[in-house]
């Protein structure tokens, strides 16, 4: 019993840091932004890089994502101690369902920007 209380304690910390690890990246996605946009524009000459807002909402969606994520993951943690105490416990992967599909659009999201920023003119021309 004691082993699968402890199994589920380094669960809960691994959410933890994988929450942790997805509100870094949209903390530096964010800061870039923001530096990118105070550098002068005598460095870029030749370059388009685009002044919108969209890397800031991208950054504080992956932040939230993050907190979000530590906030399921304790909510998940204490769920299983109950069933475990009462030694009902089944296996879900829900939690994990879900938070593979937010990061995997939030991808999308982020390849999309990418893709648009490096070559503007290819999706108005086409």
């Amino acid at each position: 019993m004691i082993n699968e209380h402890m199994s589920n304690e380094r669960t809960f910390l691994s959410w933890i840091r994988t929450g942790i690890g997805i509100m870094v990246f949209g903390f530096v996605i964010v800061k870039f932004s923001l530096f990118v946009n105070q550098l002068p524009s005598t460095f870029f000459k030749d370059s388009n890089i685009p002044k919108n807002g969209l890397t800031i909402f991208i950054g504080i969606s992956l932040v939230l994502t993050g907190a979000i994520t530590i906030l399921l993951s304790y909510c998940k943690y204490r769920q299983v101690h109950r069933l475990l105490q009462r030694g009902e416990y089944l296996y879900s992967t829900m939690l994990l369902t879900i938070l593979t599909v937010v990061i995997f659009l939030m991808s999308i999201i982020i390849i999309t920007y990418l893709i648009m920023a490096a070559y503007p003119f290819t999706f108005l021309e086409i």
